[in-house]
């Protein structure tokens, strides 16, 4: 069976304990567990035309634990375990609910094993894929195929070398993936090219052919 890949969402307000969680437990949680009627398996067992409106929300927002997660499934984890780094684990069991109020609001669980934990600007991660992490809002979300295909090439590398997670790109690589993630691929062209005649124009005698630029910009 195919596997796919996720993008997994955790608020500030429960990170300490989304860590504690998977470090002791390997195990990750998501949020919307602030009482036991909020068990995805009860939800499911009841008619979705008498979910209330709280009920609806956790339904619509967590369901793909109990639904469509499977076994073998990979989660990139954003921010964990802070914002430089993000976290690739495998789902290898099923869904849990552990409610435990006085911990913080999360009650849904997932059983992982963790593959690695990736520095966001080593020069084995795309740009692309940092785009993508940004731009993600959902608490889960199921990758393209060919995002995934780029999460499963991390792990494949991360299995070969695992220090090669933390080894950071060049200073230009770096740059250009902050860019990239920050302000999208033409918002990274036009910073490059404003910066390139910053530095021309600061080099004394330095001549620039603008026209012989930008014919080489459009080629490239």
């Amino acid at each position: 069976m195919k596997s796919h890949c996720w993008i997994w969402n955790v608020s500030k307000i429960n990170k300490k304990y989304f860590i504690e969680q998977l470090k002791t437990n390997q195990m990750i949680g998501q949020e919307c567990g602030y009482n036991k009627r909020i068990n995805l398996h009860y939800l499911n067992a009841k008619s979705k035309k008498n979910l209330i409106n709280e009920e609806w929300y956790i339904w619509d927002s967590c369901k793909m634990m109990l639904i469509d997660i499977k076994k073998n499934d990979l989660i990139i984890i954003k921010n964990i375990p802070n914002y430089d780094h993000f976290t690739i684990v495998r789902v290898i069991g099923e869904y849990r609910f552990n409610f435990a109020p006085k911990k913080g609001n999360l009650s849904h669980f997932l059983p992982i094993e963790t593959l690695g934990e990736f520095y966001k600007y080593s020069k084995i991660v795309p740009s692309s894929l940092l785009r993508v992490l940004n731009r993600e809002i959902h608490p889960i979300h199921m990758t393209r195929n060919y995002q995934c295909d780029t999460v499963k090439n991390l792990v494949l590398q991360v299995n070969k070398n695992p220090k090669i997670t933390k080894k950071s790109a060049n200073f230009i690589v770096q740059l250009w993936q902050w860019e990239v993630e920050h302000l999208g691929f033409i918002g990274a062209i036009f910073l490059f090219i404003i910066a390139f005649f910053q530095v021309a124009s600061s080099i004394e005698g330095a001549v620039v052919d603008f026209d012989r630029f930008i014919n080489i910009i459009r080629f490239w």
